[in-house]
């Protein structure tokens, strides 16, 4: 007995030993709510970290840390601890130490309902070099991923692919290009739930890209390669993001990259009357002979007036084109402010570089009573191209000037922080239209579940001239479904005005909101193969489907987000042209539409 006894406690304390080893190599972490839980833990000396929603794991464990120039952060770690937690907002944010051999460095987590966010903090001072990422997601089995797709090198140079899917255990070999992907990436998990991975406030960095290793892992991946990049110590990284939702809608409405991006700094944005989101129009996409004539101009200034536009771009050549430019400029601008339209006018990055060429270029423009400059061809997510963005939204916000960046990355929140970033491309819009490369309505059904989740996007929709495979209420539907605050029309502004066939939906037009109060995804709606959204803008609401398939599919319209009452809903749907209708609804109707091949539909609901 007396040795059962002393065998019994000898066991007893090795296990309480266990746990307490057990206890210092392994953190659990949860949101307020306890819906998500993060798990960091140390294995055979490797930092992990893994995420899950109740008992469902969404990333299982895997790699974290960071290798610098002469040392891995995360490898021979000794152990981990939390040093602080808070909340913040609806979330929890949790301050956690790791300490290694040589080596002791912070990290953040946020949790939230709706998903989780880490950053790591470098350790020491002064200027390191991140050499690579370890950090990595392991992908939950039998998964659907969505990734942009194109086959050549300006897929990741300018994030403008086309968003197709594959199973997560062929992404590894389904590009030609190679198994680096550009953010993000949306997972459809076989019980029909969504799991993305992203990043949010992407400053002082590289873009994060992702490089699917096997196993249905990615891995974190850099445009600098072996090269590398450097960074100050005691800096953070932008977040690593995972968002989850158990539907479409609660994906699309997922608000965790606006909460992890800092709020503005109001010595730069004490004053933002200035940014005012608006529609545009464009004549570099329709141009013709007599395109970046002054005269031409003119008709495209008198065209969005009478549509009740807010601003006209001119875009490249207007600098080339024109013998005095700064005179002309200042023409444009005095005779656009007498139509109560303001102008945009557009530069390649190449010469905004420097800083000293930048800001005379940005007085001149501010001094002819410019509105707002779009910028081109950064192609690349490399730090120094970031550096560029920021500094050059810091520069024009000194002087209340707008930006829109093309040639550039997804969104990660910069028009939190900077709002004077109104929109930015990162996106395969309707230019691929005039490149023989036509959009497909499949790739239009996708994008408010896929690339949106990031931000807003310069698609520049409504081409109906062009319209390629889709039809011209599908193009219609694309102005409402795509979040732009300076939403830039494709079609020429004086073919709407002039021809018969646009006069029906030139209301419409007059009207279009480009920021919105509320949004809801419909009952049908499927990534690619069906996008139905219902948007509020103050009292009145829309609805915009467009179909994905090349076959008719019945949409079922159960209107319950209307208030009590009736609402007078304007109905446009495909015909020869444009079919419009009118009739009474509430919020108790069904009502059932069946959606031509690569067709669509908007209803405008007004109290």
């Amino acid at each position: 007995m007396g040795y059962k006894f002393h065998l019994i406690a000898h066991l007893l304390v090795l296990q309480i030993s266990v746990l307490k080893v057990f206890s210092q190599h392994t953190l659990r972490l949860q949101d307020p709510s306890r819906k998500i839980s993060v798990q960091l833990a140390v294995d055979k000396g490797r930092l992990t970290w893994s995420v899950a929603a109740g008992s469902k794991m969404l990333i299982s464990p895997s790699a974290a840390g960071i290798a610098l120039q002469d040392i891995e952060l995360g490898r021979d770690v000794r152990s981990i601890s939390i040093s602080r937690q808070s909340a913040a907002g609806n979330s929890r944010l949790c301050e956690v130490t790791v300490k290694g051999a040589q080596y002791t460095f912070g990290m953040e987590f946020r949790l939230f309902s709706e998903g989780c966010a880490f950053r790591y903090r470098l350790p020491g001072e002064g200027t390191k070099k991140i050499r690579k990422e370890f950090t990595s997601f392991a992908i939950p089995a039998s998964s659907r991923v969505w990734f942009f797709e194109r086959n050549s090198a300006w897929k990741l140079k300018s994030y403008a692919g086309w968003w197709t899917h594959t199973s997560i255990d062929s992404l590894p070999v389904i590009s030609s290009s190679g198994p680096v992907q550009g953010k993000p990436l949306v997972m459809q998990l076989p019980d029909k739930s969504y799991v993305v991975i992203t990043e949010a406030a992407l400053y002082n960095y590289s873009g994060m890209r992702l490089e699917a290793t096997g196993n249905r892992t990615v891995q974190v991946n850099f445009t600098e390669g072996d090269e590398g990049f450097e960074v100050q110590g005691g800096q953070f990284t932008p977040w690593r993001v995972v968002m989850y939702a158990g539907d479409l809608n609660s994906l699309v409405n997922n608000r965790m990259i606006t909460a992890l991006n800092p709020r503005p700094d109001r010595s730069l944005y004490n004053d933002v009357s200035y940014i005012q989101p608006g529609k545009a129009v464009w004549s570099w996409i329709t141009r013709k002979e007599n395109y970046m004539q002054p005269e031409e101009e003119k008709r495209f200034i008198d065209a969005a007036a009478a549509l009740k536009f807010n601003y006209t771009l001119l875009d490249e050549g207007w600098e080339t084109v024109w013998p005095d430019k700064w005179k002309q400029l200042k023409e444009i601008c005095e005779y656009a402010a007498e139509r109560q339209v303001k102008v945009w006018v557009w530069r390649d990055s190449k010469w905004l570089r420097e800083p000293n060429q930048r800001d005379a270029f940005l007085d001149s423009l501010a001094l002819c009573g410019v509105a707002g400059v779009k910028t081109d061809f950064m192609n690349s997510e490399a730090k120094a191209l970031v550096d560029f963005e920021i500094g050059f939204l810091k520069a024009t916000a000194a002087r209340r000037l707008m930006v829109n960046f093309h040639g550039c990355h997804a969104p990660t929140g910069e028009s939190v922080t900077y709002p004077n970033e109104m929109t930015r491309e990162g996106i395969r819009g309707l230019e691929l239209n005039n490149m023989n490369e036509p959009i497909p309505a499949w790739h239009n059904a996708a994008l408010p579940f896929t690339r949106f989740l990031c931000g807003h996007g310069d698609y520049t929709p409504g081409f109906f001239s062009n319209k390629g495979p889709t039809t011209y209420t599908h193009q219609l539907a694309l102005m409402y479904l795509f979040n732009s605050p300076f939403q830039c029309m494709a079609e020429n502004p004086v073919t709407i005005v002039n021809d018969p066939l646009y006069a029906p939906v030139i209301p419409l037009l007059q009207t279009l909101p480009v920021t919105w109060d509320e949004t809801r995804v419909l009952e049908g709606s499927e990534i690619g193969q069906l996008a139905a959204l219902a948007k509020r803008k103050g009292n009145e609401w829309y609805v915009a489907v467009i179909n994905g398939t090349e076959q008719p599919q019945e949409f079922i319209l159960r209107p319950a987000f209307l208030g009590k009452g009736k609402y007078q809903a304007l109905i446009v749907r495909d015909g020869e042209g444009f079919e419009l209708q009118e009739k009474n609804i509430k919020r108790s109707d069904t009502m059932k539409f069946t959606i031509p091949a690569t067709g669509g539909m908007v209803i405008r609901m007004t109290k």
